[in-house]
């Protein structure tokens, strides 16, 4: 979308099946070229060898893993490039672009060395058959230790994906996956006077074909290094916004590679069976892929809007899509899966034991549509926990464990865990979507549009523009009022909210919670969301605009960061002892002694999160502010001597 206002009518009002229709195709396509260079992949090296099929699948694994951490990686600078362009801080989006290189180059060489030195004992610990163990360690150590070209790639797509290119590294991606596909006959068989490499040659295709996707976007993802002294700061921010996606993604490694084990006590046919299933799904799934992609911007938008009528109803047409695309899956594996295994393998074995696994996995597809919609769902309103605990409900705690459990019954038994999986997951995430439907912000949303009176802002004149920053319960709002009353200025707090809300097309209770509305653990990530950040941005237009308009009294917000060049502004920081904060927010808001103590950590942090987000400082920092001020004095006095100061520094 070009502005917010052409982003408000397309998520706002937009039927949601042609915001489905507009969004889903490219997502889709790329999907598809993806699926197809896994699914030829397998197809050319099965029919060189059956031992190869078990060997990839072994490897699969660890090439999760290597994308989760290239990814991962990139997502973190994508998040961290996108919040500084959102509040005009182009200098430093650049130095996160500048870092990927080398932090890609550092990354690849730690996975590479360690796949290397460790490849054999994994082929070992994996198989018994000593010409899996030589497929194994042949080409897993020509994907691992050739991956060089992944992690440019992802790290590179992903700055500018920042920068709001989105072709370039679609191209990229199509280019890789059409050379890994052209490249496979003709190494694995020999063919046209090229060497016969076998298995090998499938790991060749793969990496010739990440190399040349990373050359395509490389020419204008690349950006120069900036100065050493920021790489620190710079590459933990990164990891502090990319570890979450690293460790979803890897709860994918661990678990494949947790069935792989299992499955190999029975047999190498059992654990290959098992990649033909991820082989197929990367097919099937891609409908419900682009679903997920779809839903997160419509989402994510309508809740901030407190449209909740519009995230049910896009919930619920997700999902209506979903299990109805997924029937022609149902369909498939429960009445052909021979066909569909014979496509990549003649082995009798592996045929006779993936009919009875694919028949019993094609019962987990209707339910599976829930199982991975609803934690997109969450991570788009704001809940990242939630999110990431069904993620890991599955992932981690289901799988391997009913796994091994369903083993001891037999192997037939064992594919029984894929539909309890996914109809234990999505029960839960029904439970947590009652949980949220009961939140007030949800319950209490308005059937309707608001129709109250626009806020506006006040008219003044030329003088001094004073930024407030407060500790929670310094009664810093109270004093920012009092001092606006007396120098006959705006004063400006909820009514900041109310026009940055009007501003973005978003709920004012959204935009008033965005400071203190996500959990601690996860806060960096939230206040990078799309949503959030066109929230941020809102909020940096109006307090700009306000202070355009002349003199004023701005309380929180980042404000004196974001007026820093501004000519007129007067920084003032309220803090006061632990004590006198707990007495005064008891006598406002009620709150017992504990209640107290415990809202003014969260307050305390949450606005000292929010303010090293926008500006990178340390919040309170006397460095950064005009005046601090110790408010225990009283309201008034406090007040009495911000005009003393605001006087004498007149007087200079």
């Amino acid at each position: 979308m070009k502005n917010a206002a052409e982003q408000s009518r397309f998520f706002g009002e937009e039927k949601i099946y042609k915001i489905f229709l507009k969004i889903a195709p490219p997502v889709m396509l790329a999907q598809l070229i993806q699926a197809l260079y896994n699914i030829v992949d397998s197809l050319f090296v099965g029919r060189y060898a059956d031992s190869g099929l078990t060997a990839l699948s072994i490897v699969y694994p660890l090439q999760l893993l290597m994308i989760a951490l290239a990814v991962g990686t990139g997502v973190g600078i994508n998040t961290a490039m996108a919040a500084r362009f959102g509040v005009g801080q182009k200098e430093k989006a650049e130095e996160f672009a500048g870092i990927g290189a080398p932090l890609a180059f550092v990354l690849w060489v730690i996975f590479a060395l360690l796949c290397w030195i460790f490849m054999p004992a994994y082929a070992r610990l994996s198989t018994s058959s000593p010409q899996v163990i030589q497929d194994v360690i042949v080409y897993g150590r020509i994907v691992c230790v050739g991956s060089f070209g992944l992690f440019f790639e992802s790290i590179w797509t992903k700055c500018l994906q920042a920068y709001g290119d989105m072709k370039t590294p679609m191209a990229a991606q199509i280019l890789g996956a059409v050379i890994n596909i052209v490249l496979d006959p003709l190494l694995i068989f020999g063919l046209f006077g090229l060497p016969r490499l076998g298995i090998a040659g499938a790991g060749v295709a793969t990496v010739v074909g990440q190399i040349a996707a990373a050359l395509v976007v490389m020419k204008n993802g690349y950006r120069k290094s900036p100065a050493f002294s920021v790489y620190g700061k710079r590459i933990a921010e990164t990891f502090r916004l990319g570890i979450p996606n690293i460790l979803m993604q890897s709860a994918y490694t661990f678990y494949i590679f947790g069935l792989n084990l299992i499955l190999s006590g029975f047999s190498d046919q059992a654990v290959t069976v098992l990649g033909l299933y991820y082989k197929w799904q990367t097919i099937f799934f891609i409908p419900l892929g682009a679903m997920q992609t779809c839903i997160v911007p419509v989402i994510s938008f309508n809740y901030a809007a407190r449209k909740i009528r519009r995230c049910k109803e896009t919930l619920n047409l997700a999902i209506f899509f979903g299990m109805a695309l997924m029937v022609l899956g149902v369909l498939c594996f429960e009445t052909i899966p021979g066909p569909m295994l014979q496509v990549f393998s003649s082995d009798a074995m592996v045929i006779e034991i993936g009919q009875v696994a694919f028949r019993i996995i094609g019962l987990s597809f209707i339910p599976l549509v829930t199982s991975l919609i609803y934690p997109v769902f969450f991570q788009a309103v704001g809940f990242g926990l939630k999110s990431s605990m069904l993620t890991l409900v599955r992932t981690v705690v289901l799988f391997v464990p009913l796994g091994y459990v369903f083993s001891q019954f037999g192997l037939n038994y064992f594919w029984f865990t894929y539909p309890v999986t996914e109809v234990i997951t999505t029960s839960l995430g029904y439970y947590y979507y009652r949980q949220f439907l009961a939140q007030p912000y949800v319950k209490d949303a308005p059937i309707l549009e608001s129709s109250h009176a626009k806020a506006v802002i006040q008219p003044s004149h030329p003088g001094v523009i004073l930024t407030i920053a407060r500790q929670h319960g310094s009664s810093g709002k109270e004093i920012g009022r009092i001092v606006a009353d007396k120098l006959g200025i705006p004063f400006y707090y909820k009514e900041m909210t109310a026009l940055a809300a009007q501003e973005s097309g978003l709920d004012k209770e959204f935009v008033s919670g965005i400071n203190k509305n996500a959990p601690q653990v996860l806060y960096n990530l939230y206040l990078s969301t799309k949503v959030v950040r066109l929230a941020v941005i809102a909020q940096h237009k109006i307090i700009q605009r306000i202070a355009q308009n002349g003199s004023c009294v701005i309380v929180g917000r980042a404000a004196d960061y974001v007026l820093k060049d501004h000519p007129d502004v007067v920084r003032i920081f309220i803090h006061a002892p632990e004590d006198y904060r707990m007495g005064r927010v008891h006598e406002v808001y009620g709150d017992t002694p504990q209640e107290a103590r415990e809202n003014i950590r969260r307050s305390d942090k949450a606005r000292a999160a929010y303010y090293h987000h926008i500006s990178g400082k340390r919040w309170g920092d006397p460095k950064n502010y005009d005046l601090v001020l110790d408010s225990s004095c009283g309201v008034e006095e406090s007040s009495k001597k911000i005009l003393e100061f605001l006087k004498t520094r007149q007087e200079r």
